[in-house]
């Protein structure tokens, strides 16, 4: 009796064993194929991604900008506000010298444009001159702002570029050829020119003599007879000499 319940014992362990062991391997093999599942969806994911042409991907809509805003507000009218128009700068104002006077600068400028005939005056560093702000001035240079814009303007070149007229004119005028006056006497010989060359005279024009043989053309030209045929390959000439 004992060794019958020995035996049922043993044979239940084995059992409880058994069982433990095909559950471990069973929980071990479905978390095995969860985890080729997924990266075997993943996997497929990206390759779904990749075959995509460009344009076909889209990005999600911006669904929490348009829930934040409310419909009241101003900026959700259909009314597209239009850009401000900037206006060109005006012309840069003239320059025609630069003065220290102690330990400050002072620059001799007139405005230019529709102003332009103003009378030169006196500006000094941080002083409003028409649209621009004068900046800095220095021996050479005086550098002026518009709009948070700056131009650096030469002194020398800015007055140059308003010389009047007819100081430009006289600058550029070519000097006039002297001329000689003589008190009397015989005239200054005059510069003679080389005689031309000789023209040749013109060739004899060639006349034209009927001909015995049919298809060539005949033409005397001074003590020579020209004969002339059309062929294939274009016009044969041929020459003979005047029988006396």
């Amino acid at each position: 009796m004992n060794v019958h319940r020995r035996q049922l014992l043993i044979l239940q362990v084995g059992l409880a064993l058994a069982a433990g062991l095909l559950g471990w391997r069973l929980e071990t093999e479905w978390k095995r194929a969860n985890l080729r599942y997924a990266a075997l969806s993943r996997a497929a994911a990206e390759r779904g991604a990749a075959a995509l042409p460009p344009g076909a991907r889209r990005e999600p809509p911006a669904t929490e900008e348009i829930v934040a805003k409310n419909l009241f507000f101003p900026d959700r009218s259909s009314e597209i506000a239009t850009p401000a128009k900037t206006e060109p700068p005006p012309p840069v104002p003239t320059v025609f010298g630069t003065m220290k006077l102690g330990e400050s600068y002072e620059a001799l400028m007139t405005e230019a444009g529709a102003t332009a005939g103003r009378a030169p005056r006196r500006v000094k560093q941080g002083e409003q001159f028409g649209s621009f702000t004068v900046v800095e001035i220095r021996d050479e240079k005086v550098v002026i702002e518009y709009q948070g814009q700056k131009t650096t303007l030469d002194v020398y070149q800015s007055a140059r570029s308003v010389l009047p007229a007819g100081a430009a004119a006289v600058r550029t005028a070519p000097p006039a050829a002297p001329v000689v006056e003589s008190s009397g006497g015989a005239p200054p010989p005059q510069a003679q020119t080389p005689p031309s060359p000789p023209s040749r005279a013109p060739a004899p024009a060639a006349v034209q003599q009927p001909s015995t043989e049919p298809g060539v053309r005949v033409f005397i030209e001074g003590n020579r007879k020209r004969f002339e045929r059309d062929s294939l390959f274009g016009v044969q000439v041929w020459y003979e000499p005047l029988q006396p």
